[in-house]
């Protein structure tokens, strides 16, 4: 296993096992831009001398391209980001006629009542043995933000994610979990996320001294885990961004963190678009997952379970400690009436998603 620490790291590793790649390479992601990364990644791609080179892409990419709604009447209007949507479709028309598989997934349905479930997984798995998975996309403004990625040289990790990847590519989204030396993996299918979700729930259960969070999209229910285990005496610190691209989730979380007196570390300088969880300075979760309430009912998501020490040590001294260093102490100070009124119509819209997306 290696820890990835931004897309710097990320890309540096993942260029050159393409380079080298010879059978395979399966790419998925959330994220697909015209922009200068999507073109450099498909400049690798295409001069891959691998037999089968796929990438699938959420529809989420045909309705958000530069983090902005394309369909509101100023976006309609912005020449900039119209540019770049066509230079999205001519980078996937081109991609194709080089014999790249590609494919969109996860169609939004009519009126776009199944926008919210979006199949959220990052990941990469080259010539039967190497697998990448974490929380980047490829965009620039997503190789800007703080994340990470997890690279693992494993022949049986890999068969789990090529397999993964392939029942995708037919339409097909299936739960798992399986575990490996050190590590464990949940695939979330979308529809049984909550049962899924029941072996992560039970890890912060049995935290005996601290949970450490860094997630920029933090909600319920995993903050009312938090705060069944702050009651008992465990400290809680969340490390979000600073400048979040979701402001309204960082009032709910600013909210949340002063009503159960979680420590918050205010990322700053940039948006830290990192999910991991730390229990004990023993467990580390992380993936695609945003520890939120679309991820908790009707995203696809992976999710890793790391008890390697190295890596476990390495995340510690890598991502914890300097991101630490780089964020400001929130005061507690918030106004409670404007907080709890956003609760109510975050949870409202929340419900409603899950709703409509049922029909």
């Amino acid at each position: 296993m290696k820890l990835l620490v931004d897309s710097e790291e990320f890309w540096a590793s993942l260029k050159a096992d393409i380079a080298s790649a010879r059978d395979y390479v399966y790419l998925q992601t959330l994220s697909f831009e015209g922009d200068t990364v999507g073109k450099e990644l498909c400049a690798q791609l295409k001069a891959c001398a691998a037999t089968d080179v796929r990438v699938i892409v959420d529809s989420y990419t045909k309705y958000i391209i530069s983090d902005k709604f394309l369909y509101t009447p100023r976006n309609l209007c912005d020449t900039e980001l119209r540019h770049e949507v066509k230079e999205t479709h001519r980078m996937i028309d081109d991609i194709r006629q080089h014999g790249v598989g590609f494919k969109w997934v996860n169609p939004v349905g009519f009126l776009l009542h199944r926008f919210p479930s979006r199949n959220h997984k990052k990941m990469v798995v080259i010539d039967g043995h190497i697998t990448y998975v974490g929380g980047i996309n490829f965009s620039e403004h997503n190789f800007a933000w703080h994340d990470m990625m997890l690279r693992l040289d494993d022949t049986n990790i890999a068969t789990v994610f090529a397999e993964d990847f392939k029942r995708t590519w037919l339409g097909e989204n299936e739960k798992l979990t399986c575990k490996f030396d050190g590590i464990e993996f949940i695939f979330f299918d979308g529809k049984n996320n909550e049962s899924l979700f029941e072996p992560i729930m039970d890890l912060l259960d049995g935290a005996s001294k601290s949970v450490t969070i860094e997630s920029p999209y933090l909600s319920f229910p995993f903050v009312e885990k938090l705060a069944e285990l702050r009651k008992r005496g465990i400290d809680i610190t969340i490390i979000t961004p600073e400048d979040n691209n979701k402001k309204l989730v960082k009032q709910y979380i600013l909210w949340e963190a002063a009503r159960h007196n979680f420590k918050v570390e205010l990322y700053q300088g940039r948006m830290t678009h990192l999910k991991a969880m730390l229990i004990d300075d023993e467990t580390l979760i992380m993936g695609s997952t945003n520890f939120d309430y679309l991820s908790y009912t009707l995203q696809q998501e992976i999710a890793a379970i790391v008890t390697d020490r190295t890596i476990v040590d390495e995340f510690i001294a890598r991502i914890i400690e300097p991101d630490l260093r780089n964020s400001k102490r929130f005061d507690g100070q918030v106004d409670a009436a404007a907080g709890a009124r956003l609760n109510r119509r975050l949870r409202s819209v929340a419900r409603l998603a899950v709703t409509l997306n049922r029909l």
